[in-house]
């Protein structure tokens, strides 16, 4: 199916962009932009880091399923973590234990099994990788509490990166100094010993230079054992304006993470029944500490006659963590570095208006993982407590990404996209075996391929868009998932078929999405029942990969936003509902048939409700509710729905100078499963049930100078 539609997508692809040079042609054109350029002022003097405002513009262009979140957004309520800052997009699926920052991240389906982290949805700062070279990301590393606005491209649509993975690209853009200049202090703290401090401050000056720092401290205990948390962070970007037209900016990123490892608990547990208390969890102890994250970018922007531009980007992350109390405890010590080069050109095509992106990216990384005694088996049981080394691991990894994106006004309200990537990988593994029972493995494994990409965009009237593209995906697997006992795994295509729209008017606004992806080669892990996933990426002993030849994603996206003024009172109450529908299924597997994908509740979202008083105050309520889904691939036992009911009353002052507020989380104290592992089967006493954040209390305050 895919080859089929690639035939198909190919020839209209070259069509549109076989004649790209003609794209610099200066002759006058008749106005065809779907949307008015507007020019705007000090806001926008980061060429690197545009205005909220801009970028939400820019995103009209796609054709597809595009998200963006503000800072303001969340800044009323508390903010645990990811999840909270990306309520509100439908599709995307972050799932927290207990209140950790230590999420669970999916788009659409994407890397279900990942053995950790996120596999298929790229994770980028200011578009520079906060992923290793194989794709694989840390959502931890993805800090909402340093970004301007975040922006999510789902699916096909992230090939503005150079991303065309089955899930797309989570974008965290930046504050320089000119988003937020002066000082900022934030102070939160409540239920299970929680607290967050962060200062940030930003500053312009005279000579063209520009400065944005943050330093920040949260802590948590969780709402069960062995959820406690504790993670330092230090972030700081300076910018340089070379002119009007040339700016570089240079990143820095430390984290420092001490972590529990929250245990999986049987259903009975999760519920709270007494006799079910006393089930030892399988690994009482894990944890895990960093010493310390690193990563260093820098970009460079130039922007030539007629809005083109040429962005060039380079970056080195480090990781270094230890993690103990699992199997054997471990050592990972990781080094990934790369570049990328971007470029846009304005123009014209026989008198209509074309845009080309183009661009590339090509990353490398090595990895040097130790494992020593003592053994454990489940349930912490050391049947081995010499503390020698038993396996040395080396593995390195590398990726290039070429991509081509045109987007052509066939008329002044109608626009086609066409698009092309193309990878090649390796992913590379040497295993020395130096104790039973671990043995010498040696592994190396090339892949590449071919993912096209073709839509229309319809400007129905000023204020409305309708969008439909079919795209293909290529994803070769991870370090965690190129080999098992029968050798190399296959890298995992799609074709996705998507059709949707988006509006505004007034104080409302709305999206909605319907997709469709038949996928071959799905990347899944097979758990042996008892186990689960260990943390660290070259550890393969207890999990065997393997594609599942056919497998198929549908859904439903709904996202809508409004307000309104109100008769007997003053001020305005604020509403959104946020709502996805998924039915994820194999085809005709061997072992599973036609069952559901676990770990994907058919259907959940966010129901919210705000009152906003003229003077600054604020009350309002949310439902975060999910329904019932599948625990394992045999369809066996399933995780109960639950819907859980916040309140939050705050004051933000006028002119932003200061904020305070109140907020209760699962009011009513709900016992239940917040996310699910990935095993083959289950039964009752299977411990694969992560348990949600009991009920809390959170205040919170912030002060800008």
């Amino acid at each position: 199916m895919t080859h089929s539609v690639g035939r198909c997508l190919v020839p209209s692809l070259f069509l549109s962009l076989a004649i790209a040079p003609c794209v610099a042609s200066t002759q006058t054109a008749q106005p065809a932009e779907l949307q008015p350029i507007t020019v705007h002022g000090l806001e926008d003097a980061s060429l690197l880091a545009p205005s909220a405002q801009r970028a939400q513009e820019d995103l009209q262009r796609w054709p597809g399923a595009v998200s963006l979140v503000s800072s303001e957004e969340y800044a009323d309520t508390t903010v645990l973590g990811l999840q909270d800052a990306l309520a509100s997009v439908p599709g995307v699926l972050v799932q927290s234990a207990a209140g950790q920052q230590l999420v669970k991240l999916s788009i659409r389906g994407s890397g279900l099994a990942s053995p950790l982290g996120v596999r298929g949805v790229q994770l980028l700062r200011d578009g520079l990788p906060l992923s290793r070279a194989d794709g694989v990301s840390d959502p931890a590393y993805a800090d909402p509490f340093n970004a301007d606005y975040i922006e999510v491209y789902r699916g096909a649509n992230a090939m503005r990166y150079g991303a065309a993975t089955l899930g797309g690209a989570v974008n965290i853009v930046s504050p320089t100094g000119y988003s937020h200049p002066g000082l900022e202090v934030q102070a939160q703290g409540g239920s299970h010993h929680y607290m967050r401090l962060q200062a940030r401050a930003g500053q312009v000056f005279e000579n063209g230079m520009d400065a944005f720092a943050s330093v920040s401290r949260y802590q948590t205990d969780g709402s069960t054992d062995t959820a406690g948390q504790a993670i330092s962070r230090f972030y700081g970007n300076v910018g340089w304006r070379f002119g009007e037209t040339s700016e570089g900016r240079f990143h820095i990123d430390l984290g420092k993470y001490d972590q529990h490892l929250v245990n999986p608990l049987t259903l009975a547990q999760v519920q709270g029944k007494p006799e079910a208390i006393a089930v030892r969890p399988n690994w009482p102890d894990r944890r895990v500490q960093t010493d310390p994250y690193a990563r260093l970018a820098y970009q460079h922007t130039i922007r030539g006659q007629g809005q083109n531009s040429l962005t060039f980007g380079i970056y080195y992350i480090r990781t270094k963590f230890g993690i103990g109390g699992h199997t054997v405890p471990v050592h990972y010590d990781a080094h990934d570095y790369g570049i990328s080069v971007r470029g846009e050109i304005h123009g014209t095509i026989g008198n209509r208006q074309n845009l080309l992106i183009w661009g590339a990216n090509l990353s490398h990384g090595k990895s040097h993982n130790v494992t020593t005694g003592p053994l454990r088996f489940p349930g912490g049981i050391i049947v081995d407590p010499s503390t020698a080394q038993f396996e040395d691991i080396h593995g390195a990894r590398r990726t290039a990404e070429l991509y081509i994106e045109n987007q052509l006004s066939l008329t002044p309200r109608l626009k086609l996209v066409t698009g092309l990537q193309g990878v090649r990988a390796l992913r590379e593994t040497h295993i020395d075996g130096l104790r039973l029972p671990f043995s010498d493995q040696s592994h190396k494994e090339y892949y590449q391929g071919l993912s096209p990409k073709a839509g229309l965009l319809w400007q129905v009237t000023p204020a409305i868009q309708a969008f439909g593209n079919i795209s293909g995906s290529f994803e070769p697997p991870t370090s965690t998932e190129f080999y098992n006992a029968q050798g190399p795994t296959r890298p995992q295509r799609a074709v996705t078929y998507e059709l949707g729209g988006r509006g505004q008017s007034g104080l409302w606004k709305w999206e909605a999405t319907v997709f469709h992806s038949r996928i071959r080669d799905e990347l899944l892990n097979v758990f042996p029942q008892g186990l689960s996933p260990l943390y660290t990426s070259d550890m393969l002993t207890f999990y065997q990969p393997r594609n599942i030849d056919r497998s198929t994603r549908t859904g439903i996206e709904l996202n809508v936003e409004g307000g309104s003024k109100l008769n007997q009172l003053p001020g305005r109450l604020e509403w959104g509902l946020t709502y996805t529908w998924n039915r994820f299924r194999m085809v005709d597997d061997p072992l599973f048939g036609n069952n559901a994908l676990p770990g994907v509740p058919p259907h959940y979202g966010n129901l919210r409700l705000f009152y906003r008083h003229p003077t600054g105050v604020y009350a309002g309520s949310s439902l975060d509710f999910a329904s019932s889904w599948q625990a394992d691939q045999a369809n066996t036992i399933k995780a109960p729905g639950y819907g859980i009911v916040n309140l939050a009353l705050g004051y933000a002052a006028p002119g932003g100078r200061y904020r305070y507020f109140v907020e209760a989380r699962n009011v009513a104290d709900k016992r239940y499963a917040a996310s699910s592992e990935f095993v083959a089967h289950a039964t009752a006493q299977s411990q694969i049930f992560n348990p949600g954040l009991r009920r809390s209390i959170f205040v919170g305050a912030q002060f800008n100078w």
